[in-house]
């Protein structure tokens, strides 16, 4: 009979560090400190857990970025600041198995780690 793993306890866990970061951001000023042990915290879950490289390096890029910077600088929302950028990075990492949240993580660490997005062949020709 094969084993039957839970994973429901692990992504509640993982549901409850998202909350809990999520719930420090939306306080006035953001306590950085408090914010990079939490998403260090978010990051050894996802490296144990979900054995997501991808998802594990943009979460240490966004708690680098944050002691380097005070703040989180990787504005990928429009009129956004960095609080709520963070807020919304954290919200589609809670649903990372979604197709489409996928997509948008990839666009979002080619920002992160410097990628320029591939113009079209027509403005390649244009420039």
């Amino acid at each position: 009979m094969a084993k039957k793993f839970n994973f429901v306890p692990q992504i509640n866990n993982m549901k409850q560090i998202i909350d809990t970061i999520k719930s420090e951001l939306s306080q006035g000023a953001m306590d950085a400190d408090k914010v990079i042990s939490q998403l260090k915290e978010l990051r050894e879950f996802f490296k144990a857990n979900l054995k997501e490289p991808g998802y594990v390096r943009m979460i240490r890029l966004a708690y680098e970025d944050i002691e380097a910077n005070g703040d989180y600088t990787f504005l990928f929302l429009e009129e956004s600041d960095g609080k709520e950028n963070l807020a919304y990075l954290l919200d589609l990492l809670a649903d990372h198995a979604n197709k489409y949240n996928r997509e948008e993580l990839q666009e979002i660490r080619n920002l992160m780690e410097g990628i320029e997005p591939e113009l079209e062949e027509t403005e390649e020709l244009d420039a």
